[in-house]
């Protein structure tokens, strides 16, 4: 038996913060359609079989300690792996976290245990506090337990994005662990997340991309972007709304689809001139 799953990444967020103490908080981002993570687990021998990751070998694990009698009926047969991505680690674009969905997946399917995608997150949460990348729109989701806390209708947007820093590669755990808001930067983020709800489903993009906006500018304190401050004005000059990864060194813009168009090339140009890196649009 071979399966083949494909997780997707999520490109930042567009807000991450805490609506307390020990109450922290993301709304993910829309799915990346280009960055993602190919799993194929079989088992019969793979040609190009690699050896995992420590996070994908920790899922493997965690899946077999489950108490699930489905498992347990069945003899446990060796199972061969291939896990390749097509972008980077540290970066704050989900690596980890698709890794670790593409093991658990891929093993869900071979022993047929049907666990949903909230039991799934609770595992992975388990390794390291995680991404809904299981969910493709955005959610309110809460990285280390693994819960989401509610759910977006969707809103239409393109996301222009790249890499602000190529040389650095953050350990998003030890910057997990670190991450701390003050009072009045938590009772913003209470704010901007009921704004945003708002704004969404109103489709009101200006005061949408007003709170990705705050939630990035906030974050400087935390993680401090290259250049930050050119986007902001670029952004602030071209009525889009600026996102980062939290926990990582990509940020772009959002913008309507309609006018995407209007800035697509001097987007392109302007990221070239102070960044010297691609920029991704979708």
């Amino acid at each position: 038996m071979t399966v083949s799953i494909i997780t997707y990444a999520k490109v930042g967020e567009l807000l991450q913060g805490a609506f307390g103490i020990n109450e922290p908080f993301l709304v993910s981002n829309t799915s990346s359609k280009i960055l993602k993570t190919i799993t194929i687990a079989s088992t019969n021998p793979i040609n190009q079989g690699v050896r995992l990751g420590d996070k994908a070998m920790k899922a493997m694990e965690l899946f077999y300690s489950l108490n699930d009698q489905k498992i347990k009926k069945q003899s446990t047969p060796k199972i061969y792996f291939n896990q390749q991505r097509n972008f980077k680690t540290g970066k704050g674009l989900s690596s980890s976290s698709t890794d670790i969905f593409g093991i658990l997946l891929a093993l869900n399917k071979i022993y047929n245990t049907q666990y949903p995608n909230d039991s799934l997150y609770q595992l992975a949460a388990q390794i390291e506090p995680t991404d809904p990348c299981l969910d493709l729109d955005s959610v309110l989701f809460n990285q280390k337990t693994g819960e989401i806390i509610d759910t977006l209708p969707p809103i239409p947007y393109s996301m222009l994005y790249f890499d602000s820093d190529s040389k650095i590669k953050i350990d998003t755990i030890e910057l997990s662990q670190n991450r701390r808001y003050s009072e009045n930067q938590i009772l913003e983020f209470r704010t901007l997340y009921s704004d945003l709800k708002k704004s969404i489903k109103n489709k009101d993009y200006a005061t949408f991309f007003e709170c990705t906006t705050k939630s990035s500018i906030i974050n400087e304190t935390i993680l401090p972007k290259k250049n930050f401050p050119l986007l902001l004005d670029f952004a602030s000059e071209n009525n889009c709304g600026l996102f980062v990864a939290h926990s990582g060194t990509y940020m772009g813009l959002l913008i309507e689809p309609d006018r995407l168009p209007l800035i697509e090339l001097k987007a392109k140009d302007f990221v070239a001139k102070h960044w010297e890196t691609p920029l991704y649009i979708e």
